[in-house]
């Protein structure tokens, strides 16, 4: 495989600093990042790929919003809307929180779907970040 071919819009090449310096350090863009993500959780790029792993960093189970006296305030996880969060649950990857009597908040969690898709994303980041410096470091 012509490791040469990768997009160099994947991938930056960024200066490491440190007490003598340090060698340039290989790093994924953020379209390299979003477009890793997408392909590894087989999900939309964009909002419902950021919603995924936003969740998966909550440690997989979190709520859009909290009260405090008569008022909702929208968490993190709360500025996806709702069509992103239905999306999500029509794959299978997440699934609502009933909310607690009395309280209306609303919540999401992942299922072990959801966990596999957010897990095989991150693999995928990593295995394009490895064939970016395999690219980088030449034949």
């Amino acid at each position: 495989m012509d490791y040469r071919s990768t997009d160099p819009a994947l991938w930056t090449v960024r200066p490491q600093f440190g007490v003598a310096g340090g060698p340039d350090e290989i790093a994924l863009t953020q379209e390299g990042e979003e477009r890793a993500f997408s392909v590894g959780a087989q999900v939309r790029r964009g909002p419902a790929a950021r919603a995924l792993l936003d969740l998966w960093c909550a440690r997989g189970i979190g709520r859009l919003s909290t009260r405090l006296g008569s008022r909702l305030t929208p968490t993190e996880l709360g500025r996806y809307d709702q069509i992103v969060w239905g999306y999500l649950r029509e794959l299978g990857y997440v699934e609502s929180i009933p909310s607690e009597p009395g309280v209306h908040e609303d919540g999401v969690r992942l299922t072990a779907a959801g966990r596999a898709a957010a897990y095989a994303g991150i693999q995928q980041q990593a295995a394009l970040l490895a064939r970016c410096r395999r690219a980088a470091a030449g034949p």
